[in-house]
């Protein structure tokens, strides 16, 4: 079981400490640059973009070359983005080591979500979703938390981090999954569909995939606004680093609180007013953002975004799995639809708080969840 742990467990939260080092690193960077809202709006829409066009297209190869050997690939495009980020000395650089970026995210992810699915762990899979969504979520609470301490010290310091931790992954990955120990890790993606779905067919278990690809892509709007913008408006109100990684850290640790809660129960699955109410919560915490400049306060909202998050990012992903049939593909649009709404909330974001204030973008981002909301809700009615 040692490699099914280190795949669960191990390999998301090392990863997305990688990208939460990266993640907060580069708008503080940027900013000591000389960056505008504009520029820190285009650097997440570049290396979303990337993202956005090549999951769909590594998702499907995954499912036709395996996807043991593009993880392993991504992992070390991961080493050599945050590395060339590290030297950088120009705003243009930024835009072209963050576009790998992009690239090195579209064929990691979907890779080890194809991975997940076919585990052979004696767990059904909600449960496996579960505990790679809460790994990769505290890896995702522990990188910004400890990237904004470390960017204090230094501001290429936590670029140098990134790059050592995803060569020490890249290791660890070939040396786990490359090996023959005539073990079997994986099921066969028919034997289980069946076995965890007996009475479930294949055209029910995607009735809400759209549904929940449309919420996520809303939430993913609101974060990535959140991420690339959040920082000019905390520098302006003499907010410091370490406590902007720590209100960062707080959206991954609540979702992470959400994604425990989900795996314990099924009462949420194939229902859509549990996804409306806490998308309804995520659009609290962006309007306590829009109004307040206190720090409590933007803990608590952060919280409310992070559990909404929470429960889109985990309705998307078992959907795009929930079936024994192109996981590799589903995934692949999982992440590309996740990294649609990172794509256009950071760009959109950025010319509304050129043209207007630094909080104007979280008002857009209430007004694309609440047409999602719509969307979903008359999307379920015409099914019906």
């Amino acid at each position: 079981m040692r490699r099914e742990k280190f795949i669960l467990y191990t390999v998301p939260f090392s990863m997305d400490v990688v990208i939460g080092l990266i993640t907060i690193s580069i708008p503080l960077f940027a900013i000591n640059l000389g960056a505008n809202p504009l520029i820190l709006g285009g650097l997440g829409f570049t290396g979303s973009l990337l993202y956005v066009l090549l999951s769909p297209l590594f998702g499907r190869l995954s499912d036709h070359i395996g996807c043991k050997y593009l993880l392993f690939l991504g992992c070390l495009a991961y080493f050599s983005s945050s590395l060339a980020l590290s030297f950088s000395s120009k705003v243009y650089q930024l835009f072209i080591f963050m576009a790998f970026v992009g690239i090195s995210g579209a064929m990691f992810w979907p890779s080890l979500e194809v991975l997940v699915a076919q585990m052979k762990t004696g767990d059904f899979l909600p449960k496996r979703i579960s505990l790679f969504n809460i790994s990769w979520c505290m890896g995702a609470a522990v990188g910004p938390l400890i990237g904004g301490m470390i960017f204090q010290v230094g501001a290429r310091f936590p670029f140098y981090l990134a790059s050592l931790l995803s060569l020490l992954m890249s290791l660890l990955i070939a040396g786990e999954l490359f090996k023959d120990k005539g073990e079997k890790i994986f099921d066969d993606p028919e034997e289980n569909f069946l076995k965890e779905n007996p009475s479930r067919s294949q055209e029910k278990t995607s009735s809400y995939l759209y549904v929940a690809w449309m919420a996520n892509f809303a939430n993913y709007f609101s974060v990535g606004t959140l991420r690339y913008l959040f920082p000019k408006l905390s520098v302006q109100l003499g907010i410091q680093p370490s406590i902007l990684g720590i209100l960062f850290g707080i959206i991954a640790l609540f979702q992470t609180l959400t994604f425990y809660l989900l795996g314990k129960t099924i009462r949420w699955h194939y229902k859509l007013m549990p996804l409306i109410f806490l998308q309804l919560l995520g659009i609290l915490g962006l309007l306590l953002v829009f109004f307040t400049s206190c720090s409590l306060i933007f803990l608590l909202a952060f919280m409310f975004i992070g559990i909404a998050g929470g429960m889109t990012y985990f309705s998307s992903i078992f959907y795009s799995l929930n079936d024994c049939k192109n996981r590799g593909a589903k995934s692949g649009i999982h992440e590309a639809v996740l990294g649609s709404g990172a794509l256009f909330g950071p760009l959109a974001g950025g010319v509304f708080a050129q043209a207007y204030s630094l909080r104007t973008p979280y008002l857009l981002a209430i007004f694309v969840t609440s047409a999602a909301i719509i969307g979903e809700v008359l999307l379920v009615e015409r099914r019906k």
